[in-house]
């Protein structure tokens, strides 16, 4: 394996909790401290595009990439993800849940999106569900809009998340119109009565049209959606991020996108991590069967450093958060 480009999602944002039980992470700690630091991604839709060079439109361009992925001809204009989710608002304001957390069926996606077709119909979108936990919206008529992707809310605050730009106002009066319609849905009135969470809303993200992809990977191991999207746009083989980075086929050049860290996490699962996955990546860049390394952790302070072999051996530099170069 000459070149390692590892991305975990959440890490960044589970290790800035104080947590009652101090968790020592060696390997990860040696990897930031001499690793040459960079500005971090805070969400996996940003680390994605940085990782596959996709150019920044008025948001990271996701929505038509995962459009095609899910069989939806989204080749021309304008596309955004119009996913479904559940908003519960607390003493702190909203928290979002997605469908993936909340679980929603086909039949019930179904049922939603017929009833909202009618609304953006009105107000010259198309609407189109392909799979229940995502949607996607397009419009016959030009959008600005700056977003926030969903794995960089989902379980979190959304309060000053929303939506900006030019076209914010008019989206968000449609979704407004939207959250009204599904407040007494009949599909969500069955869920309640079954203890289970309501879709009350939309989040909208990664708006664009469809962008270009530079593969420069010979494999992607993931599970989520957009990197394996990303993967055969770029026709790039893929296949499931295996369990420790000993599990790894040897290529020259890979990228690895481990599962979700969870925000409840416990020690025991950090320490973990480290063992299969941080310590193995030190121990390959000093014995030189990796010759390169690039390593993303994301969350609200996210953080990536950049390391090769010689990196590797800087014992002086002590632990700490990395310092963008």
């Amino acid at each position: 394996m000459r070149e390692i480009h590892l991305i975990v999602p959440g890490l960044a944002a589970w290790l800035d909790i104080p947590h009652s039980e101090v968790t020592a992470m060696p390997g990860l700690e040696r990897l930031l401290a001499r690793g040459r630091g960079r500005a971090g991604e805070t969400s996996l839709a940003d680390a994605l595009c940085r990782a596959f060079a996709v150019a920044q439109q008025e948001d990271c361009p996701l929505a038509p990439v995962t459009a095609s992925f899910d069989g939806v001809n989204a080749n021309l204009g304008y596309w955004l993800r119009c996913d479904p989710v559940h908003l519960q608002v607390g003493m702190r304001g909203m928290t979002l849940l997605d469908a993936w957390h909340i679980g929603l069926a086909r039949a019930e996606s179904e049922a939603l999106v017929a009833s909202l077709t009618p609304l953006f119909k009105e107000a010259g979108w198309t609407l189109v569900a392909p799979t229940p936990g995502r949607w996607y919206g397009h419009p016959s008529h030009a959008v600005k809009l700056q977003t926030k992707p969903l794995d960089a809310v989902a379980t979190r605050h959304v309060n000053s998340a929303l939506p900006t730009g030019p076209s914010a106002a008019r989206v968000m009066r449609l979704v407004n119109d939207a959250q009204i319609l599904l407040h007494d849905h009949p599909v969500n009135q069955a869920r309640e009565l079954r203890g289970q969470m309501p879709i009350n809303s939309l989040w909208l993200w990664g708006g664009g049209e469809m962008p270009k992809v530079h593969g420069r990977f010979q494999q992607v191991l993931a599970g989520q959606t957009e990197a394996l999207a990303l993967a055969r746009l770029s026709s790039c083989p893929s296949a499931p991020c295996p369990a420790c980075l000993g599990d790894v086929p040897k290529k020259n050049t890979s990228l690895l996108i481990l599962p979700e860290f969870p925000a409840g996490a416990v020690a025991e699962q950090a320490r973990r991590l480290d063992a299969d996955w941080f310590q193995p990546l030190l121990r390959g860049l000093r014995g030189g069967r990796i010759h390169r390394a690039s390593l993303t952790l994301t969350g609200p302070e996210g953080c990536g450093v950049n390391l090769d072999t010689a990196a590797a051996w800087k014992f002086w530099k002590k632990p700490g958060k990395p310092k963008p170069a």
